[in-house]
């Protein structure tokens, strides 16, 4: 994907939260409401999580994430909710992804709340994971809850409301034993 493509699709989502951003006043104080700025730079690190995590661009996945991630699959997989340091959900991610052949996170509908140094964000993710003519898809909403630093926004707990499936869940685990098996 080009470089132009790339920063279409990332300004595609981020123009979502532009729309609630209109409003928002221009102080950036650390009690007062956010400013468009900080609405645009929520929405970035939000799209640009799924964006990059499909492009395995994993050094730009970084850049969204606080040091300690909350992340909540529960309503996914079951399980309970986890906190991990950034590098440790990144190998995760690692490890079941870069075995499709291709994944696609379409987050839209993203809406930002907040003030001061904390923000969350909601939208909608349609996440489609393929192995040749085989695929799963979720949809679902997500929160993401994010934290002012001096690097900028970054997020520091994700977590997915699953609404819907299609397709085959199985290639989760296709996907996990072509990493595995690449690895060896």
């Amino acid at each position: 994907m080009s470089l132009v493509t790339r920063r279409h699709v990332l300004a595609s989502a981020v123009s979502a939260a532009m729309i609630s951003a209109v409003s928002a006043p221009a102080s950036s104080a650390p009690g007062d409401a956010l400013t468009v700025k900080d609405r645009i730079a929520i929405a970035e690190a939000i799209a640009g999580i799924g964006l990059y995590a499909d492009l395995r661009e994993w050094n730009r996945v970084r850049t969204y994430l606080a040091a300690r991630v909350t992340t909540d699959y529960t309503s996914l997989f079951g399980g309970k909710v986890t906190t991990s340091g950034r590098d440790a959900l990144i190998a995760q991610w690692q490890g079941l992804l870069p075995g499709f052949d291709a994944t696609q996170h379409l987050i839209t509908n993203i809406t930002v709340e907040g003030a001061g140094n904390d923000a969350v964000a909601r939208s909608h993710v349609r996440a489609t994971h393929w192995i040749g003519g085989r695929f799963w898809t979720v949809g679902g909403s997500y929160l993401h809850r994010l934290v002012r630093t001096p690097e900028g926004w970054r997020v520091k707990a994700i977590s997915i409301r699953r609404l819907y499936e299609e397709g085959d869940r199985a290639v989760l685990a296709a996907a996990a034993g072509r990493v595995k098996a690449e690895a060896k």
